[in-house]
């Protein structure tokens, strides 16, 4: 009877473990589904406008991307269209396009509001050409002067 009750432990031991080991292994912390490394501080820093280090800012998510790659990781959205707002802001609208190219084709639900900010860029850059808001409008007048 003694050897019973010596296996009864042991069997209860053992699914006392087992238990824990189960609890403990329920705990572990889920695979993230993005790579957040430079995209939170980089956006940040652009909506803040605090010196606006545009290129340091293209830099650290640039450098988000290649960790990203290395490690197999996916970049969250709205991470590329971000890089490419900061190339249109740094006057490099070839990459700022390729960017944006690349966040339609990784997330396609955002090609509408891509296909917006791709058509307007072009506008961004003719916006620099404008004269500034506070400079005195022509009038009909003037314009027909300059003509004569």
């Amino acid at each position: 009877m003694h050897i019973k009750h010596e296996s009864c432990r042991r069997a209860a031991r053992l699914a006392l473990v087992a238990g824990a080991a189960a609890l403990l292994a329920a705990c572990a912390q889920p695979k993230p589904m993005y790579t957040w490394d430079a995209y939170q501080p980089a956006l940040y820093a652009y909506l803040k406008e605090d010196g606006a280090d545009y290129s340091g800012q293209a830099l650290a998510m640039e450098k988000n991307i290649e960790t990203a790659r290395a490690t197999n990781q996916v970049l969250p959205p709205g991470f590329r269209a971000h890089l490419g707002m900061l190339y249109l802001k740094m006057g490099d609208g070839d990459k700022a396009a390729a960017q944006i190219e690349g966040e339609k084709t990784a997330f396609p639900e955002a090609a509408p509001f891509m296909d917006f900010l791709l058509r307007n860029a072009g506008g961004a850059k003719s916006a620099a050409a404008q004269p500034p808001a506070d400079a005195p409008a022509q009038t009909s007048a003037d314009i027909s002067r300059k003509g004569t």
